[in-house]
């Protein structure tokens, strides 16, 4: 199978020379992953490091020896690489099986990374936790941007689809957009620029104030969205922009602009509507729901 990708002098990634790094636990579910990530690699020139957490804690085997584990693990790594020759030249691909916890490992080589990669689901090794705690925790911590790959997703399927992009007008992230718009180029399809705005719950209890303050709010939300988006169109002229403004809980808007996407991309600040989400923020509720393919990138300190 020959590579459909073409490596790409300047990319969406600010790294321009490290690897992506994407989390392997052998299973079926976890080829999507897999195979996004090895199209990354190939579309920028780049290595892939195939990485699995080599503890006893994570997949308990008290019947063998941790000796056996160890060549299991390694094992499966070598078959996995094998499957992705079909994109990424063999001596651009690395397998690492370091001890520690998941969320430590994928942070400790996260550090010379352009971007980390893991799977939404899948069976054993890093996705039997992937499932919630170690995506969030990784995409809240990681200094590189971090994708969330579900289940079944087909590269070549939506290649031609749009880049979904989270807005919050009040605090935007221009790391984010700047992936988002370079991607967009890359690939040469739109962007889907989304803001939802939804109407503050303590305040529902008086119609009338609700809704002027709603309509004040989201009159000025229209407007700082409209400059914002007026300095990235002016960066990137050849970037053909959707807007999307919604009047639902951003969460909402965004998973429903993602149904016709290749790419969700979000923003992570540390504070801010797409920001901070240790607890019940937008960003949580997207990977939580997401059927596509989720990059939440950190702001520049």
């Amino acid at each position: 199978m020959a590579i459909e990708a073409t490596p790409a002098t300047t990319g969406e990634w600010d790294k321009t020379h490290e690897p992506v790094v994407v989390a392997v636990d052998g299973s079926d579910r976890n080829r999507s992953a897999v195979a996004w990530a090895a199209h990354e690699a190939a579309a920028h020139g780049c290595g892939l490091v195939l990485v699995t957490a080599l503890h006893d804690h994570v997949v308990p085997r008290p019947h063998f020896s941790h000796q056996t584990r160890e060549r299991e693990v390694l094992d499966m790594l070598a078959r996995v690489r094998a499957e992705t020759a079909t994109l990424v030249d063999e001596a651009l691909v690395e397998t690492r099986a370091p001890a520690g916890a998941p969320v430590e490992v994928l942070l400790a080589e996260a550090e010379p990374a352009r971007l980390v990669v893991v799977g939404k689901r899948g069976l054993g090794g890093f996705a039997r936790v992937l499932v919630g705690s170690t995506s969030i925790a990784l995409a809240g911590r990681s200094p590189i941007p971090v994708a969330v790959v579900p289940d079944g997703w087909e590269v070549t399927v939506h290649r031609e689809r749009p880049v979904v992009l989270g807005v919050d007008p009040f605090k935007v992230g221009a790391r984010s957009v700047d992936v988002a718009f370079r991607r967009a180029r890359r690939l040469r399809v739109p962007v889907v620029a989304v803001h939802g705005w939804e109407t503050p719950a303590s305040y529902t209890w008086d119609a009338a104030a609700a809704s002027a303050i709603d309509t004040e709010a989201h009159l000025e939300a229209d407007r700082r969205f409209d400059e914002v988006l007026a300095t990235w169109t002016e960066r990137y002229p050849d970037v053909v922009l959707r807007p999307m403004r919604l009047h639902k809980h951003p969460a909402s808007a965004v998973l429903e602009a993602a149904q016709d996407a290749q790419l969700v991309v979000l923003g992570r600040h540390a504070a801010g509507i797409f920001g901070g989400f240790a607890i019940g923020s937008v960003a949580r509720a997207v990977l939580h729901y997401a059927e596509t393919p989720v990059v939440v990138v950190p702001a520049v300190d």
